[in-house]
């Protein structure tokens, strides 16, 4: 039953639109992003869906176990491998349960940029995205934090502390598998709670509030 309801849920179509929320110019074209092919693939039936549901705590395991895999990603979108990577979790759409503490919305492409983690505000979490063009999933998710009073970090206030929530939602987030090569571990990628990893679901393809 559990399947069948997640089937039906990435049924759910999305529009394309050059249109974006808060205002948000992209500084970098979809073009000339790092990875572009990968960060927007919206062929999603072409890819395995991973049946059981996943926590962030499994995510976080692929750093090590796929190495070899991501040392071969080259960043550029005209590089020799910006592709998406099989027989590694770039292959498999999943669907993660977990708490949303954070979105922000990127000035370079405008994509929502989510951290998801336990409920613990100590745990590790990992980032999710909703890219630009994906706008009724970006609508879904601002019109929902606008009723629940929270703010979208570049969407509504420039003061990180506001936009990192006091309590975490629980979501359910449908994405694709995704390096994010551009982040090393322990570097940029995010802050204290997500840099450890470089690993994301990105594109997501559906967020479901619980």
């Amino acid at each position: 039953m559990k399947i069948l309801y997640c089937m039906a849920l990435l049924g759910a179509s999305f529009s394309s639109s050059s249109q974006t929320l808060c205002n948000c110019e992209p500084t970098t074209e979809i073009n000339n992003q790092q990875r572009t092919v990968a960060k927007h693939e919206a062929n999603y039936d072409d890819f395995n869906l991973k049946a059981d549901t996943i926590r962030v705590s499994y995510i976080n395991k692929w750093q090590k176990k796929f190495t070899a895999i991501t040392n071969t990603i080259t960043t550029h979108a005209g590089s020799a491998n910006p592709l998406r990577q099989p027989e590694s979790p770039e292959d498999t759409l999943y669907i993660l349960k977990g708490y949303l503490w954070f979105v922000k919305v990127e000035d370079n492409d405008c994509d929502f940029h989510m951290e998801i983690g336990p409920r613990n505000v100590l745990g590790n979490r990992i980032i999710v995205e909703v890219p630009q063009e994906n706008t009724d999933m970006q609508e879904k998710i601002k019109h929902h934090l606008d009723s629940l009073g929270e703010k979208i970090m570049n969407c509504g206030t420039t003061n990180i502390k506001i936009a990192h929530f006091d309590k975490p939602y629980p979501v359910i987030v449908i994405g694709l598998g995704f390096y994010d090569a551009s982040h090393a571990p322990n570097t940029s990628h995010g802050d204290v709670h997500t840099k450890r990893y470089s690993w994301e679901l990105h594109p997501v393809r559906q967020i479901i509030f619980l």
